[in-house]
């Protein structure tokens, strides 16, 4: 029969397996117990179904029906299957080793209760009366599910124990998970002997395997505080301080757990008669894989505090190198920065599984990231031992190992840090044994601005302080610990202090020793004193040896030594003695100031106020001494104010001459020529322009020289006496020698502007001053046209040349000596003697010369137009009417046409604007020109070539409309019928000829149309129509012969019917004659001859007749040989009439 299982919450079997079904086929009817049972499988307990048919009969009667008994052991199939699987649970919560000790006390309290639950169901009368019907029908069953029965009461008791004795646990270990692991060890040793407690006292739960269960969950619940309080974002994310505190307290809670766990086995040995037997292996095994785990992250930290400067969220500002090489090593620590950042967050990425010990993924990342901090490792070692090849000073010495300190927590880097601490000890060594080779030269060294034994202390002084400051920087270093080298450089460094001490104290007693007692009578000598060289200044007499002491003094008494009493008085009075010297070199100053600012010949015009201020200095050099210090001082100070007025009156002579000097610097700086480099000048404006700038710059000029004459005027000398006099005249003439050549400078300097203009200089040609116009000279009648440029190089040469009018600009300034005194100077005026100035004249020669050199390179320049020469130089008229005489084809008149057109643009070609040297030419009036005579060339061409073809196309069309009108009149005589027909044949005959006329008229027309020629409108309509009516004239030859050969036979039959009706006419006369005749000689002589002589007029007009006929059937080329009839009529007419 088959077994049914169910499912109820907390089950281990799969979800996917409902009981319910079965349930409802062993008791298809509604039950509330049923309900009640699916509903305990949702709370987790184990819930026995009891059917209601087992309950209706007694077990005697209930176990003879077979069915119901197979009915009943389904169910009782199904409760074995579930408490069994109750029992199972155990082993299956065993199984789960990273559970904490509060995770067993659940489970066994869910364990009791399930199992009580169990146990009161099994005690339910519904139950034993169906376990004694199966008892009663000899059931295998009822005897296994009887001995689980049993086992269940058991099991539950042991359950209720365990929960009794782990209950002792909950309240420390929930405690336990509101600590932090700084405050968890205290404690853990209540703990460990409640556990030890549970274990000695558990009739159930005192195994050595549940113990170390339960240490073993213990050490779980730790490991998780402990996990629980890291946080990986800030561990990794720089907070460096806070995280290692945090690692220290996980660690040290572990090993405060494991410490008192092995107290309390050492303990429990010792006193307990039980042996301590659990398996510590498996207690701390993941355990210590923890604490290695911290100790690695700890490391982490430390390799951030090293290798990126993080500290506590924030990272140590960059360090600064110094030299030319520090932005290199900043860059190479930031490189390092950059690789461990990179390797930091590789780990990082590992997120969950830092702290997950069973995981491999660790292990691997931690051995990767360790490869690489060695890798940095040597990478900073390198750079710092990079950094202190530039260490040169103890004190950068110990600022870089300052810098390198917090990077030196790991032993490579620490070793290499001390290293160079020896370096630098090593340095500080040098400069102790560079000062003891200084302090033992031969040559003594003192400053320039102190005495000499002074100065030696001092100097032995300065030794001495260049080697406490290092001392000072290297006792303030209390990273550096002591070793033998920083003992050794310390006594070193006392024992040159001591020397140093020394060494002043013998200066300053060698110097007490040499003191001379008699420095008063020093002072016994005059103020002042006059100097041996020929300046006649003045010196303050004053001995230098009392300078000397009072320096030597004041200098031991900054080294705090104790000044010998026999110059201490002496140097007491120093403040006043210095006061007094001073004044009286202010004194000696200021005379000598007014000497040194005169020259000679100025000392010659101030020899009154000199003699009167020597009067008054003369009892400083005689009189006064510098005991006499009242007097000195009146006399120092009566002194300065006479000095002071004769600097007044220096000054403003000084002044005077000052202002002389800036006005003929405006003199010569003010240029009459006025050239910008920029401004090309047209026609006469140069000269106009020249000529206004003049005049203004000729204001400038007086003005400055009426200036330089009113400060002559204003003279200080004249009431000096005739010696001072006779200087001033001398000065006169030289300033009026100052005017003169700031004059000459200006012309100069004028005249060379304008040679620079005109010939530029030695690096670069001069840019354009003149523009001038090429164009075309018009003919007359006396000469031809000519290519020339305006204006011409005459009246440019004339322009130029404005010499004289510089020269009379100047003319009107006169000598100072006249000016000022009315007297008639001797020798040439100003603007004589600029005018003679041969440097002058060679600048206007040079201009002329570079006026005629350009003029050669302007008739040069004009002979390059005549390759167009034949532009203007044929007359049009004269030409063209040859040309009409040649009748040239029509490619010749295109060829010319075009030819002018190239001509027209070779011109156009040519630069408008050209410079050559200093003059701009405009050929824009020449090139207008020649486009012009080009385009009258072409009119002219164009012209003639439209009244030929204009002539021949009328002609043409008249010819063909003539022609065509005479063949188309019917010819009414033979005459007419031969004209037309010699007209036709000849027109036939030339048909070729003319038909040859209209491609050539074509040909012109089509000339005409390129060049844009207007033509009449007439004769374009003639031209359309050209072709039409050429056509046109061809069919009216071809009717007009048709025609003609119809008129032709008509004539030639009407010319036979004639000469038969001659014949019969010239027949009827003769017969008539013969009959009337006069032959009767009754008729009268004069009648017969009437009527003979009408007889030989008919004779006559019929030969006429016949000559006409004849010459009629000639045309038709018909011979009509002449009557002979006729003939012999006429002879007998003629004989009649003899």
């Amino acid at each position: 029969m088959p077994r049914t299982s169910y499912h109820f919450q907390g089950d281990s079997r799969s979800p996917d397996y409902d009981d319910g079904p079965m349930l409802r086929v062993l008791d298809p009817r509604p039950s509330s117990l049923l309900s009640l049972a699916l509903a305990s499988q949702n709370e987790g307990y184990t819930v026995l179904y009891i059917p209601m048919e087992g309950l209706q009969c007694s077990p005697e009667v209930a176990s003879k029906d077979k069915k119901l008994v197979q009915r009943m052991e389904v169910i009782v199939i199904r409760w074995t299957d579930q408490i069994k699987e109750l029992l199972n649970a155990k082993a299956i919560t065993n199984m789960k080793n990273n559970c904490g000790p509060l995770e067993e006390i659940a489970f066994w309290k869910s364990r009791s209760a399930k199992l009580l639950n169990v146990s009161q169901q099994l005690q339910k009368p519904a139950v034993r009366h169906i376990q004694n019907i199966l008892k009663l029908s000899k059931s295998l069953y009822e005897q296994r599910f009887s001995n689980l029965a049993k086992e269940i009461q058991e099991c539950s008791l042991q359950a209720q124990s365990n929960l009794l004795y782990l209950s002792i646990l909950k309240e420390p270990c929930e405690e336990l998970t509101q600590l932090k692991p700084s405050q968890v060890a205290p404690k853990l040793r209540h703990i460990v002997s409640l556990i030890r407690i549970i274990w000695v006292n558990s009739t159930d739960y005192n195994s050595s395997e549940r113990i170390t269960g339960l240490f073993r969950k213990m050490s779980n619940e730790i490991i998780h505080l402990c996990s629980n309080s890291l946080s990986l974002d800030k561990l990794f994310g720089g907070y460096v301080s806070s995280s290692k505190q945090n690692l220290t307290d996980c660690i040290q809670c572990c090993l405060a757990w494991k410490d008192i766990y092995l107290h309390a086995s050492q303990v429990h040995q010792k006193y307990s008669p039980k042996r301590w037997g659990l398996d510590q292996t498996s207690i701390f095994v993941v355990f210590d894989v923890s604490i290695q785990r911290f100790k690695e992250l700890l490391e982490v930290c430390d390799c951030q505090y090293q290798f990126a400067r993080w500290e506590d969220g924030q990272q140590r500002p960059l360090p600064c190198f110094s030299g030319c090489q520090g932005p290199e090593f900043t860059h190479s620590l930031l490189e390092i920065e950059g690789n461990f950042h990179r390797g930091l967050k590789n780990l990082h990425s590992l997120e969950q599984g830092v702290l997950d010990v069973e995981s491999s993924t660790w292990g691997n990342a931690f051995k990767k990231f360790r490869a690489l901090v060695k890798d940095l490792e040597m990478l900073k070692q390198n750079l710092i031992k990079s950094v202190f090849k530039t260490v040169t000073t103890v004190e950068e010495g110990i600022r870089l190992l300052d810098i390198f300190r917090p990077m030196s927590t790991r032993e490579a880097i620490k070793r290499t840090t001390e290293e160079k601490m020896e370096q630098v000890y090593s340095i500080f060594r040098k400069e102790l044994k560079m000062a003891n080779k200084e302090l033992n030269q031969r040559t003594r060294t003192y400053p320039d601005h102190m005495a000499r034994m002074a100065g030696e202390a001092h100097w032995v002084r300065a030794l001495k302080l260049r080697l406490e400051i290092p001392m000072e920087v290297l006792q303030k270093a209390h990273f550096m610990p002591e070793s033998n080298s920083r003992k050794h450089v310390v006594l070193t460094n006392a024992q040159m202090v001591q020397v140093f001490d020394e060494r002043m104290r013998k200066n300053f007693s060698a110097w007490s020793q040499n003191l001379d007692t008699q420095y008063l009578k020093r002072l016994e000598q005059p103020l002042l004193l006059r100097c041996k060289d020929k300046t006649a200044k003045l010196a303050v007499n004053f001995d230098n040896n009392l300078l000397l002491l009072f320096s030597e003094i004041h200098y031991w008494d900054r080294l705090k030594f104790e000044i010998p009493q026999c110059v201490s008085d002496i140097y007491q009075d120093r403040e006043e003695l210095r006061g007094l010297r001073e004044r009286a070199l202010m004194l000696t100053r200021d005379y000598n100031r007014v000497i040194g600012m005169l020259s000679p010949d100025e000392i010659g015009l101030f020899r009154e106020r000199i003699r009167f201020l020597d009067k008054k200095i003369q009892p400083g050099l005689t009189k006064l001494e510098w005991f006499s210090k009242g007097a000195s001082n009146i006399f120092i100070r009566e002194g300065l104010q006479h000095v002071n007025k004769v600097q007044l009156l220096v000054d403003g002579y000084k002044l005077s001459n000052l202002s002389i000097s800036n006005l003929c610097c405006r003199i010569s700086e003010t240029l009459l020529v006025k050239l910008d480099g920029k401004t090309v000048f047209r026609n006469l404006e140069f000269e106009d322009d020249q000529k206004k700038h003049q005049q203004i710059q000729l204001q400038t000029l007086r003005s400055a020289h009426q200036d330089i004459a009113e400060i002559m005027s204003h003279s200080t000398f004249s009431n000096d006496g005739p010696e001072v006099e006779a200087h001033w005249a001398i000065y006169t003439e030289k300033v009026d020698h100052m005017v003169e050549e700031a004059l000459r400078s200006n012309i100069k300097n004028s005249m060379k502007k304008l040679s620079r203009a005109i010939n530029g200089d030695n690096k670069t040609s001069p840019n354009p001053l003149f523009k001038v116009m090429v164009a075309m000279r018009q003919a007359t009648p006396t000469s031809t046209p000519k290519v020339e440029i305006s204006p011409t190089l005459a009246k440019l040469s004339q322009i130029v040349n404005i010499m004289p009018q510089l020269i009379n600009t100047i003319s009107e300034f006169k000598r100072l000596s006249e000016v000022l005194s009315g007297k008639q100077p001797e020798g040439n005026p100003i603007h004589i003697n600029i005018e003679q100035d041969e440097e002058i004249k060679k600048i206007q020669a040079a201009v002329a010369t570079g006026m005629t050199a350009n003029a050669s390179n302007l008739q040069i320049y004009l002979k390059t137009w005549d390759r167009y020469r034949d532009i203007w130089e044929n007359n049009q008229d004269s030409f063209i009417q040859r040309y009409k005489r040649l009748n040239p084809p029509v490619t010749t008149f295109d060829a010319d046409i075009h030819r002018y057109t190239e001509k027209a643009n070779s011109v156009q070609q040519e630069e408008t604007v050209l410079t050559i040297r200093f003059v701009m030419l405009d050929c824009s009036p020449l090139k207008s020109s020649l486009a012009q005579l080009c385009s009258q060339w072409q009119t002219k061409f164009t012209q003639l070539l439209s009244h030929m073809a204009s002539t021949r196309l009328k002609e043409l069309h008249g010819s063909m409309q003539d022609n065509a009108n005479r063949l188309k009149k019917p010819p009414q005589t033979l005459a007419e019928l031969s004209g037309n027909l010699k007209l036709l044949e000849t027109l036939q005959g030339n048909l070729a000829k003319t038909e040859a006329q209209i491609p050539l008229i074509h040909e012109q027309f089509a000339i005409l149309d390129k060049y844009e020629v207007p033509v009449e409108q007439a004769v374009q309509q003639l031209r359309e129509v050209l072709n039409e009516d050429w056509v046109w004239f061809q069919q009216v030859l071809i009717d007009s012969d048709i025609l003609l050969q119809k008129d032709k036979e008509k004539f030639k039959n009407t010319l036979l019917l004639s000469s038969e009706e001659l014949k019969k006419k010239t027949q009827s006369t003769m017969e008539e004659f013969n009959s009337t005749g006069p032959f009767d000689s009754s008729l009268s002589t004069e009648s017969a001859l009437n009527q003979v002589a009408e007889h030989h007029s008919q004779l006559e007009a019929l030969k006429q007749e016949e000559i006409t006929l004849i010459e009629g059937l000639n045309f038709f080329k018909i011979e009509q040989p002449p009557s002979k009839k006729i003939r012999r009529s006429k002879r007998s007419d003629k004989a009649l009439t003899s």
